[in-house]
């Protein structure tokens, strides 16, 4: 008996201490992070082409969505965003196909302010990067610039939402994107490697583009049901044999993927499984 009372007069007293130790909860903390699109294999990346766009558009801009996390502001508050640099494993392989060694590398071509955008400390984005009072969601902006160097190469503004003197940053996986600038073709990241049309080609995109006069962005991606991408894989398939028999009647081999490589022949499935 006396045993028990022991027992139990231990356990209370090491509740008690357990309560004594746990922290106030913050009932202050204001903070914001982005609405990503949790459908999406890369929810945190984004495309930007001005390819198909009037050749005197200089800049255009680009809108994401930030919610706020924890208690609502009670004013105007600032977002703050700034780029970082981008870096990435880069893994070495043995004869036995096991990880030898690895380095971290800076991803090449990653966008310069000033240049390929509108820096983020830019009075005239003062106004846009903020939250209202009370706001459950707001759009904020970042301001893509069309220089010349885009026109071969795609550049990459790696950015992230940080504490600014209104707001903390929210989940840090919800606080980083990597936006691809380009005014070449390249691969829109709704385009992945299961992409319904196939693994994305400048070859492949150029002859979507050509056959259905649609540009085959983040946007228009993003509009298509299953039963529109089946039209479209049909639509792929009958002008893909209308242009191989016209180089054929040329002389010219069938349509590539890679002009150099005879084994790179252009294919589209036949139906669209998701």
């Amino acid at each position: 008996m006396i045993r028990k009372l022991i027992l139990s007069l231990c356990v209370a007293l090491g509740c008690v201490a357990c309560e004594e130790t746990l922290p106030a909860y913050n009932t202050s903390w204001c903070g914001v992070q982005f609405e990503l699109d949790e459908t999406s294999l890369n929810p945190e990346v984004y495309s930007y082409s001005f390819v198909g766009k009037d050749e005197a558009l200089t800049k255009d801009t680009i809108w994401l969505t930030v919610r706020p996390q924890g208690v609502l502001p009670e004013k105007s508050s600032r977002i703050k965003l700034e780029q970082y640099v981008g870096q990435e494993w880069k893994y070495i392989y043995g004869d036995d196909g096991l990880i030898a060694d690895s380095i971290l590398r800076v991803i090449p071509r990653q966008a310069e302010a000033g240049v390929h955008y509108v820096p983020f400390d830019d009075e005239r984005l003062a106004e846009l990067l903020t939250l209202d009072a009370g706001e459950l969601e707001a759009r904020i902006p970042v301001i893509v610039l069309r220089d010349q160097s885009l026109r071969d190469t795609t550049y990459t503004l790696f950015f992230r939402i940080v504490d600014s003197e209104d707001l903390k940053a929210g989940d840090e996986k919800r606080c980083n994107i990597e936006l691809r600038i380009a005014d070449c073709l390249s691969r829109p990241s709704a385009w992945d490697d299961w992409f319904f049309a196939g693994i994305w080609s400048r070859v492949r995109h150029e002859f979507m583009i050509k056959v259905t006069g649609e540009d085959w962005d983040n946007e228009f991606i993003g509009s298509l049901d299953q039963n529109t991408r089946n039209y479209y894989l049909y639509v792929f398939n009958r002008e893909l044999r209308k242009e191989n028999a016209e180089r054929a009647e040329q002389g010219l081999p069938p349509l590539r993927v890679d002009p150099n490589d005879p084994n790179s022949e252009l294919t589209f499935p036949t139906v669209a499984y998701w």
